[in-house]
Parts: structure tokens; C-alpha cells; sequence
């Protein structure tokens, strides 16, 4: 049983840092992506990132702050301030002081046995509490009641300072200098964002962000609204997270990323794919991605937020597993290759795609791999021995817990590949997807992965590997413009956003274009007036979009559900559409 961690705030410890230069600059690329995110959503749970920082017994309290100095003084990253405005830009410090917090645990006896439920409560303290430290991290350790020996130490840090990647490198040099003196040393000067800004203004780079959004523009061209449109949508505002625990398909994804000489997160992600298609029926998945953007190797281990997204498209239908895994391993590479360019610049594109195909984008990638891979890893040979994988079949386990509102109804973060594969799925609304779904998609990616350990699988075998039917959907559901969509609920979109029009919509033919009639109102007498009150209220609408087209007529037929009724009163001379020059609705 999990020991009960109470944790009581005892004093701030003055950590004195000194780097070698103060200076200050434009912003990233990678730092505008998270300013114009959190303009949007400033309140975001992932503003800041949290994480333990692991200590082994019988460090002292000074053991940390000597090796967090040497951090701050090392990465300019961990002690730069941001200057939002018209020109944004960063300010890196030459030197300051980091508080460090000190908290002591109850009575009794702790230790190294402790720590990972300690280092929980730290992590769930630095979250509660107030972000009013200067600088862009704050260092939380756990002592064992008064004494000076730390059980357990975790950090908050600003994700315009850090992505995951920059994360676990700082838990990496902080485990190499806890334990050892000689290694607490600043040593050569390193890659900094300062730096990064410098040589992402060149010419060269400025082509490359460009040619990124071009990319981008044709992509977001063709994505769905909601890829996993279904049509039990129930919001009930409860967010759910489970994480699918698989020894066997660590084992089966070692072995068909040495057969097939892709990366072993691109085998997990082929996986996922072909649930999905199965699922929902789409033979062409496009979806956002997210990239670490760290190809080039003065990046490697540079500390800063280079993370953006991008949107990846991946052919699923009639390939056997092996080439879906190939296919996937491509098209990650390329997508990835376009991750890197101007968020200010994309997120204009984007406002008008989404009115020009009237959908509400969500850009919370689908997938996004933490496991930071060797290129070894995926050639070294692997034998297969079936029994070795039937047996560890039995100690998969599902580990829920609750978790904060996410956007995008369904995330799959891949956490772990060596020893277990940890992949945990995401889900922001148990009522669009139930519990019981979740753990179904996971069952059947651990299914496949384990049915393609042995061998190729062609189209039958995958299908029946995976195990799953296609979603059911009534005669009410159409794909229009690459997305799956209810009928029903664009109706019901209509009624709240042209109130007090009479609006319908109708079904068209398969693929066509969505055609709304309405009465015109003193408010809405135009097209254009039309779709911006629909654009206005479809976010969290993921089953409808807002029609392609608007009829607009001076007076509603006495049989509104009556398409020819309308078509009377238009004919009758009392009408104007969307086709007509001057009230085109662009799409």
C-alpha cells in the first residue's frame, strides 16, 4: 500500500547562479509557437511542465542547489524573462538567484522506497501553487522532517523555456551531476535560443519556414474537423487517461522495426493508424502531429522549446503491415521536415481554411512520441520466440486516471518504448468516447503489434488482428469535405446560430456540397452574415460543420422540411444564394 505523502512548506533557499553572457533577442520560431498558443489559451494546463528530478540516497539539500546553479548558469533558456507585445522578445540574465522550496514530510522513516510517491506530491504542490516567480522554473525538493537529506526533488518549468525533449535532457545532466562533485561545471558554450533566433533569420532558414506553411496550407486543405466522429456524442465534461502497459508489444514493435527499418515510434503509430482506419472507415488518415524539430545535431542537446506541430497524411488502405510501417516512417520524416516555421503566419492560414471549409479545427496532435530513439535501436536483429511474447502478454496492464480537459477529443502519447511500451491515450470527453472504447483502441493496437511480430500481415489479417467493426452510423451521417458528419447536429447548429430564422439543411448526395435554406431576418439577410453566425457557434460542435452554401429567401415555404417548398419560394423571385457574385461565401 502507497505510503500517505503530507507535505509542510518549510523555507526558499537563496540558489545564487551566474552564466557566461546577459543578453536579448528575438524570439524562436519554436517560442512564438507557444506565445500564440497560450494567447489562446492562457490558462492551458501545459503552460508549464512538470517533472521529478531524481535524486539518490543520501543527497543533501546542498547536492541540489549546487547542481541547479550549475543548470541555470549553463542553459540561458532557465534564466531568460519573455516580453510579450508588438516585437516579442527574450531576455537572458547573467547571473540571479533561484528560490529553492523546501518542504519536510511527516514523522517516521523515509527513503529511497518513498520517492516516487513523494516526488508525485511535489509535482501536484509546484502545480497548485501561484507562477510568480521571476524565472521561467521553480525547484520543489522533500526532506525527511528537519534533516538536510532529500527524499525527493521535482521542477515546474514555462514551456516557452522548455519542450519535453529539453525536459528530459535536464533531467539527464541532473542526475549525471547530483551524485557527482567533479561534474558540477558549466563546461563549453553550447547552442542557446538566442543563438537559435540568429540562424533561424538567415535567408536559408526563412525558405524553409516558408516552404513549411505551404506544406501546411495543403494539408489543413484536406484534414477533418474529427477524425473519430461518433455518433454516441453525449458530452459529459469528464476527461479520462489510460495507459496501456505492454511488455509483448515492446517485444513486437523491436521486431517489425528491425524488419522493416523504420523507427520503433513509427511502427507504434502504423499501429494506431490501422485501428483507426478500421474504425472510423477513412482510407486516408490526416492528422496533427507533433515534431521535436532536434534533426540537426547542434540541437541534440540544446535546452529550449523547439516543438511545433504539423499535420501528417497516411495512406492506410491496401497495404500490408510491413509497407503501412514503411509508409508511416516516410511520412513522419517529411512532416517533420515542415514543422518548423512562423505560428503567427499559420495561424491566418488556418482562420481561413477553417471559413472557407466552415470547420472548427482542434490542433492538439493525435500522436506525439516522448521516447527519444537511437538510429541503432531500429537495426539491431531481434529472433522471435513466440513463447517469450505469449507469456508476456500476461502482464499487460491498464492504468486509468483522471485527467485535465484536453482539447482534441482523443490523444495517444507514446511514453516508453524499452522495457514495457507505455502508450497512454487521451480522451477530453468520456461521452464521445467511452471508457469502454478507449480501452478497446489499445487492446487492439497491442493486437497487432503482437500479430506482426512473427511476419508480414496482408489487408484480411490485419483486419482480423485489429478485431474491431467499423462505427455504426444511421442514414443521418455523410462524408462531406473529408469529414464525417451528422445531419442532425448541423440542423441543430442552424436553429442556434440563425435564431430566429427558419434555416434547413438537407441531405445531398455523397461527397456534395452542404446547401442551408433560411428565411432572412433583419440580422441575417446575406450569405456572409449566415456563415459567420454558424462559424461563430460550431467549435465543440465535432459532428457538424457549417454548410458550403446559403439559400437565402425572403419568406419561409409553409412546409419547412419540404426541400421543393423552398425551392417554390426561390423561384418565385424571392431569393438570394451564395452562388451569386456578390454574396459568394469563399470555400
Amino acid at each position: 500500500m502507497e505510503r500517505r505523502v503530507r507535505l509542510t512548506p518549510l523555507r526558499s533557499i537563496p540558489v545564487s547562479f551566474s552564466g557566461r553572457r546577459a543578453a536579448e533577442g528575438p524570439l524562436t520560431l519554436g517560442q512564438l509557437n507557444i506565445l500564440e498558443w497560450l494567447s489562446r489559451i492562457p490558462d492551458h494546463f501545459l503552460a508549464t511542465v512538470c517533472t521529478e528530478l531524481e535524486v539518490p540516497d543520501g543527497v543533501r539539500v546542498n547536492d541540489v542547489a549546487e547542481t541547479m546553479a550549475v543548470l541555470l548558469g549553463r542553459h540561458e533558456a532557465l534564466r531568460t524573462t519573455y516580453v510579450d507585445g508588438e516585437h516579442p522578445h527574450q531576455k537572458v540574465a547573467a547571473s540571479g538567484v533561484l528560490m529553492l522550496d523546501v518542504c519536510a514530510l511527516g514523522d517516521g522513516q523515509w527513503g529511497p522506497r518513498d520517492r516516487p510517491a513523494v516526488a508525485e506530491a511535489l509535482i501536484r504542490w509546484l502545480r497548485q501553487s501561484p507562477n510568480t516567480a521571476p524565472l521561467p522554473v521553480r525547484v520543489a525538493i522533500a526532506t525527511a522532517s528537519h534533516a538536510e537529506r532529500v527524499i525527493a526533488c521535482a521542477a515546474r518549468f514555462s514551456h516557452m523555456a522548455v519542450d519535453f525533449q529539453a525536459m528530459g535532457i535536464i533531467k539527464h545532466e541532473f542526475v549525471e551531476m547530483i551524485d557527482d562533485h567533479s561534474a558540477r561545471r558549466i563546461g563549453e558554450p553550447r547552442h542557446q535560443p538566442l543563438d537559435q533566433a540568429e540562424l533561424e533569420a538567415t535567408p536559408a532558414a526563412r525558405r524553409h519556414a516558408e516552404a513549411a506553411l505551404r506544406y501546411m496550407l495543403a494539408q489543413v486543405q484536406r484534414m477533418p474537423q474529427c477524425l473519430y466522429a461518433t455518433p454516441h456524442a453525449h458530452p459529459t465534461g469528464e476527461s479520462l487517461a489510460v495507459e496501456l502497459s505492454s511488455a509483448a508489444a515492446a517485444i513486437a514493435v523491436q521486431r517489425v522495426a528491425a524488419r522493416t527499418r523504420a523507427s520503433r515510434s513509427s511502427t507504434v503509430l502504423a499501429a494506431i493508424c490501422a485501428v483507426l482506419a478500421r474504425r472510423t472507415g477513412y482510407q486516408e488518415l490526416v492528422f496533427p502531429l507533433l515534431s521535436s524539430n532536434r534533426f540537426e545535431r547542434h540541437l541534440r542537446h540544446y535546452v529550449g522549446s523547439l516543438a511545433q506541430g504539423t499535420i501528417i497524411p497516411i495512406e492506410v488502405a491496401a497495404k500490408t503491415f510491413d509497407a503501412l510501417v514503411k509508409h508511416t516512417w516516410i511520412s513522419v520524416i517529411k512532416a517533420c521536415h515542415h514543422a518548423r516555421y512562423d505560428a503567427t503566419k499559420r495561424a491566418e492560414v488556418d482562420k481561413r481554411i477553417q471559413h472557407d471549409r466552415g470547420l472548427s479545427f482542434n490542433y492538439d496532435p493525435l500522436f506525439n512520441s516522448l521516447v527519444a530513439e537511437s538510429p541503432a535501436a531500429s537495426d539491431a536483429v531481434v529472433e522471435h520466440h513466440p513463447e517469450q511474447v505469449t507469456a508476456a502478454l500476461q502482464e499487460t496492464e491498464l492504468r486509468w486516471r483522471p485527467a485535465p480537459r484536453n482539447g482534441s477529443l482523443m490523444r495517444f502519447t507514446l511514453n516508453q518504448i524499452d522495457g514495457p511500451l507505455r502508450l497512454n491515450l487521451w480522451n477530453s470527453d468520456t461521452g464521445q468516447l467511452p471508457r469502454a472504447e478507449m480501452e478497446s483502441l489499445l487492446l487492439a493496437v497491442e493486437r497487432l503489434l503482437v500479430a506482426a511480430a512473427h511476419d508480414d500481415l496482408d489487408v484480411q489479417r490485419i483486419r482480423e488482428a485489429v478485431a474491431l467493426e467499423p462505427i455504426q452510423r444511421g442514414p443521418n451521417w455523410t462524408l462531406v469535405d473529408s469529414c464525417w458528419v451528422d445531419l442532425a447536429e448541423v440542423q441543430r447548429l442552424l436553429d442556434e446560430a440563425l435564431a430566429p430564422a427558419t434555416a434547413r439543411i438537407f441531405p445531398a448526395a455523397g461527397g456534395q456540397p452542404l446547401v442551408a435554406y433560411l428565411a432572412a431576418t433583419g440580422s441575417v439577410h446575406t450569405p456572409e452574415q449566415a456563415h459567420a453566425r454558424c462559424m461563430a457557434a460550431l467549435p465543440d460542435r465535432p459532428t457538424a460543420i457549417a454548410p458550403h452554401h446559403y439559400v437565402i429567401c425572403a419568406t419561409a415555404p409553409p412546409d419547412p422540411a419540404n426541400l421543393t417548398a423552398w425551392h417554390g419560394v426561390l423561384s418565385a423571385g424571392a431569393g438570394r444564394t451564395s452562388d451569386s457574385p456578390e454574396d459568394r461565401v469563399r470555400r
